[in-house]
């Protein structure tokens, strides 16, 4: 659930052969203003960018001709140990699992397994609100009307996360289909849905229809032990190595992992479909709802802007769309701690680009490598929240906390179970060397910097607990990474 915290290494690029390119010499790459850019002179690029910016790792797959023709890993996978990245290095997909699960809705759609505006509450068998996690609803008959296009379309009126908002609970901020705000509570829901109509998991599902019929040989909702020796390490902006999240529940919106050339076979697999498969992608890059917003995420998320009107920014389902002089493109963004994601496709041109990064600093020059590599001047960067890379603002780690002693009598108090949501909570437990934290099955030990303030060795995690009038545990407060979690309540 958290990260474990590494020291600060120098970048190294690690350059392998690149596949072949438009001209068959594999020194040649085409943009979408039809100019030739050399693979010696985009690699030198990519180095220099990555380490100006403090880039850990990226992995880089560049499509032309609706084929990948290129596809190079560069930096190190483990900043610590110096080992660097491959071509089958795995990197978690995060966000980038979205968009393969709209995919896989979209072949249910072409089987008649599920209908893109039938509401979805008429798949289960008892009203949303009486399923676990979604009592929050009870009272709001709003939610009779979700379909799968709004949840695709990120149009459901609900929050991105719950446990991000102000109270932790599940709500529908607006009405359903009137407006765009990027959930990830929506692919939950339908994943749930869709999971109980075809009596499937979500990763038997991927692999059938997905992972296996496009040669996806490095993919997986849930980890796979054989990614062990080869897979990335998150990094944080530091250039700090961080702990593995092995997902072992499949999550529809964000647990993939993934390589560059697997994404970038999904991509082409989109760009070259025929037939039936086509229409179905074609219903996909449709503009379903205009965005209209200042930016994704944050205050601005909810403040309208001019921005991005000239290139009818909108989404479709399952993909970011946008229009340009070189036609249609869609993308999407991928964003965890310790990695950061990007691709965008032109179907009309058959050019994209994907890039898998296990570093906190890769958006800010993800601009500069896309531009350089494919000459797209018109990905929606600054929408997205990706800040770009200013020379004069200096990183320095924070100073490390400093672990103070506590007796027994004091720790015991902190020990019990605290309600982050309905679903999530957070175990404290008495251990022969202190306080650890976990989620009842995985543990780390925290420790003690006063009375009440905690850090774990992780992800910059610290815990404050909670008291009340009379010095009782009533709760506690987790920051991650700088980002504060809701208030934690301690049950009974």
């Amino acid at each position: 659930m958290l990260a474990l915290l590494a020291t600060l290494v120098t970048l190294a690029a690690c350059m392998p052969s690149a596949t072949p390119g438009p001209d068959g010499s594999g020194n040649s790459l085409r943009t979408l203003a039809g100019e030739a850019v050399s693979t010696a002179e985009l690699e030198a690029f990519i180095v220099e960018t990555m380490e100006k910016a403090g880039v850990t790792g990226l992995s880089c797959a560049i499509i032309n001709d609706s084929e990948i023709v290129y596809h190079k890993a560069f930096g190190v996978r483990d900043a610590e140990a110096g080992i660097p990245n491959d071509e089958e290095t795995i990197f978690a997909a995060a966000s980038f699992s979205k968009p393969v699960f709209a995919y896989l809705v979209m072949l249910l759609a072409e089987e008649g397994v599920i209908d893109l505006d039938k509401p979805l509450v008429e798949y289960l068998g008892q009203p949303l609100p009486d399923y676990p996690g979604y009592a929050d609803l009870e009272g709001d008959e709003r939610y009779r009307e979700l379909t799968a296009r709004m949840v695709l379309s990120h149009s459901t009126g609900f929050p991105n996360w719950r446990f991000l908002t102000e109270d932790g609970k599940l709500s529908i901020m607006f009405p359903p289909g009137t407006r765009f705000s990027y959930s990830g509570e929506g692919i939950v829901l339908l994943q749930m849905v869709v999971e109980e109509i075809t009596g499937q998991n979500l990763e038997a599902l991927a692999r059938e229809k997905i992972f296996g019929p496009l040669a996806m040989t490095s993919s997986s909702y849930v980890w796979q032990e054989a990614y062990a020796d080869n897979c990335a390490l998150p990094h944080d902006e530091y250039g700090r190595r961080q702990r593995l999240n092995k997902r072992q529940a499949a999550d529809a919106a964000g647990s993939m992992a993934t390589t560059a050339g697997d994404y970038a076979r999904f991509v082409a697999a989109l760009l070259n479909a025929e037939g039936e498969r086509k229409a179905s992608i074609d219903k996909m890059l449709e503009p379903q709802i205009a965005i209209t917003s200042q930016s994704m995420f944050g205050p601005g998320a909810w403040q309208e802007a001019d921005e991005d009107r000239d290139i009818s920014l909108s989404w479709g389902l399952g993909w970011g769309r946008f229009d340009s002089e070189h036609g249609p493109a869609f993308f999407h963004t991928g964003h965890d701690f310790g990695w950061q994601n990007y691709t965008v496709a032109y179907p009309g041109q058959g050019i994209g680009i994907v890039l898998l990064s296990n570093s906190d600093n890769f958006e800010s020059v993800a601009q500069e490598i896309v531009e350089k590599a494919i000459g797209d001047t018109h990905s929606p960067f600054g929408w997205l929240g990706y800040v770009p890379f200013d020379p004069s603002q200096q990183k320095v780690p924070p100073p490390e906390p400093v672990a103070i002693e506590l007796d027994p009598a004091t720790l015991e108090a902190y020990v019990g179970i605290y309600e982050l949501t309905p679903e999530e909570s957070i175990h404290v437990k008495l251990g022969d060397k202190g306080l650890l934290i976990g989620d009842g099955q995985e543990w780390m030990p925290l420790y003690a910097e006063s009375e009440t303030q905690f850090f774990a060795e992780v992800d910059d995690a610290r815990v404050l607990f909670v008291k009340d009038a009379v010095g009782q545990v009533t709760g506690l407060s987790l920051t991650v990474q700088g980002m504060e979690l809701p208030p934690a309540r301690k049950l009974e």
